[in-house]
């Protein structure tokens, strides 16, 4: 009985100490996301020395927006590519359909500043499940200049966003040729929410990209240790995405793997993918500035933000080592400070409930101060919103991040823009079903 209670003893101090080891890397996470956000984005952004450059003398550069519908604020977020202080780019609005709706209001945009150089580009080519990739195949053919800036329909950026990019990306290399090992290799922006229409989905949302991703966000790029980008809004060479195989093992078997672009029409999370190839394939640097990618937010329900929410998690599970997407849990607030208090107890002694409501306190503190900071030079274009809202949105998304993690372990199977996708080994290729169709009509996989 005595041996047992020592044995018992020893098992809760080691696991004391993991978990306060734990607890103290996920702290120091948050905090450094939390400084790279005071010191990067909390005062006003210095204008590029690029922008200041005339046609003859600066990097021209091409700017896609894959378009499909008409998603939220469309016309403004088209607008803003129109309005950038740079003096030598060109637009290139791609769809898939002549019947698009998002065609009329990009028609109206062109009218309205004739003097940008922008042009529609239609094309109905598929290689594979990603209708991106589809979309943007063309584009990357056609453009004028080998620095692509690829822009989601649903981000807005302010006009001196391009320049100080461009600058970023040629911090260490000639214009004149492609970046090569070492050198920077992709600049990105960390996405930011705006809610207009604030329901409570996308409120939650707003909560989750403002404070929990965009710190999580900041402090993996600040490490350096591996790629972390999302797609929102990318900026990389033409040339280094043709030096690009496909990742996918099945797709290296053919007889002529496919390569550049094409070779990631397969993957759901395509930009997350090439970002991994110039990382890994080209050893590409990434570059962040000071600007930030604006998401306008539909009026999401709650509903919708889980599933959104539940979606990448089940894409990212199957492209991320097993122990991060296990671990990923314990990064949350509320379970991190349920084992931080406990450790915290178990070697020191102290209060439980004091030490979860001091760290539950703290790690709100920081949360808001991550946010106002990522605000700062967008003040003048976020709507008013009540304090009170913001805190009972932040809670609610803390309450949920356990449970939707819970659901995204059950299945392997998304919803995305009325498809079902089946997400296989490693993401690395998709299946996906018509569901206005049965299953075993319209499965399909491309290999």
């Amino acid at each position: 009985m005595i041996l047992d209670i020592r044995i018992a003893g020893t098992i809760s101090l080691f696991a004391a100490l993991f978990f306060f080891i734990l607890y103290v890397v996920v702290w120091s996470l948050c905090l450094l996301g939390w400084r790279t956000a005071r010191i990067r984005y909390a005062h006003p952004t210095l204008p590029s020395r690029i922008s200041s450059l005339s046609p003859s003398s600066a990097p021209g550069a091409t700017i896609i927006r894959p378009l499909c519908g008409l998603d939220q604020n469309l016309y403004n977020t088209l607008e803003s590519c129109m309005k950038l202080d740079y003096s030598k780019f060109e637009v290139i609005f791609a769809l898939q359909d002549e019947n698009d709706e998002a065609l009329p209001v990009v028609r109206m945009i062109m009218e309205k500043y004739p003097e940008v150089n922008a042009r529609i580009i239609i094309g109905d080519t598929k290689i594979g499940v990603n209708p991106k990739v589809n979309n943007l195949l063309r584009p990357f053919q056609e453009a004028s200049y080998d620095l692509l800036w690829v822009i989601d329909s649903t981000i807005s950026v302010t006009p001196g966003t391009l320049g100080r990019a461009v600058e970023a990306f040629l911090s260490n290399h000639d214009v004149r040729k492609p970046p090569m090992a070492g050198e920077v290799g992709l600049v990105h922006q960390v996405p930011i929410a705006l809610c207009y229409q604030k329901t409570w989905g996308s409120l939650i949302e707003q909560a989750y990209l403002n404070t929990t991703h965009a710190k999580m966000y900041l402090a993996i790029n600040a490490v350096a240790v591996d790629s972390c980008v999302v797609g929102k809004s990318n900026l990389y060479s033409r040339s280094s995405i043709s030096q690009l195989t496909t990742p996918s093992p099945s797709l290296r078997q053919l007889p002529n793997p496919p390569t550049g672009l094409a070779g990631y029409s397969s993957f759901l999370a395509e930009d997350n993918m090439i970002a991994l190839g110039l990382w890994h394939q080209l050893n590409l640097k990434h570059a962040m500035t000071s600007d930030v990618a604006l998401d306008f937010l539909g009026a999401l329900s709650v509903k919708d933000y889980i599933d959104r929410r539940v979606r990448w998690l089940r894409v990212r599970k199957k492209m991320t080592p097993i122990i991060a997407t296990l671990l990923e849990p314990f990064t949350e607030s509320l379970v991190a400070g349920l084992y931080g208090s406990w450790a915290i107890q178990r070697l020191l002694g102290a209060n439980i409930p004091a030490l979860f409501l001091v760290h539950l306190f703290t790690w709100l503190m920081v949360d808001l101060s991550t946010r106002r900071s990522l605000e700062t030079n967008i003040r003048s274009l976020k709507p008013p919103s009540s304090q009170g809202v913001i805190l009972l949105a932040w809670l609610a998304r803390e309450c949920l991040a356990l449970p939707i993690w819970l659901l995204a372990m059950t299945s392997d199977v998304v919803v995305w823009r009325g498809r079902k996708y089946k997400i296989v080994s490693s993401g690395e290729k998709i299946s996906y079903i018509n569901l206005s169709k049965s299953l075993t009509d319209e499965i399909f996989t491309y290999l």
